[in-house]
């Protein structure tokens, strides 16, 4: 007589029951990494229009305008016709960026020294800092303050 091959239900239930109780005690960290990259994400994407806003005013030998628009910072042409060449709205609603006002870019890159922070409410993840500095240079921080 040969002997079936294969699992009892009941071993099978014990393995499926491992797998939860580990997926149960992983999941608050990916929640918590999933906030984390949502700031990341935004933070990053807040530097690049301000790198593309800078690189194009120094292309174009002319000042582009930064504007805060329904939310948005809008990359602006300043000379007719007025053009919005990019700009930067929030991915997620819990995502906000504080500091934002308009900003003009001098022909040379050169700007405001400003601070832009972009946070989502909550204390467990770590807000971030873009630096805008006079000689038009940028820099993201996880600091309290721009260096």
């Amino acid at each position: 007589m040969q002997r079936n091959q294969g699992f009892t239900l009941l071993e099978l239930m014990v393995v499926v029951s491992i797998i939860a109780i580990l997926a149960l005690v992983a999941l608050p960290n990916f929640y918590q990494q999933i906030k984390q990259d949502r700031l990341v994400t935004n933070a990053n994407q807040l530097h690049s229009v301000y790198k593309y806003a800078r690189a194009e005013a120094v292309k174009r030998e002319k000042p582009i305008l930064l504007k805060v628009e329904s939310g948005k910072w809008q990359v602006k042409t300043t000379i007719a016709p007025i053009e919005v060449l990019a700009e930067f709205n929030s991915t997620h609603s819990s995502v906000s960026v504080t500091g934002l006002e308009d900003l003009t870019i001098s022909q040379y890159g050169s700007t405001l020294a400003k601070q832009f922070t972009v946070r989502d409410g909550d204390s467990t993840t770590q807000d971030y800092l873009l630096c805008t500095y006079v000689s038009g240079q940028s820099m993201l921080s996880k600091d309290a303050a721009c260096p």
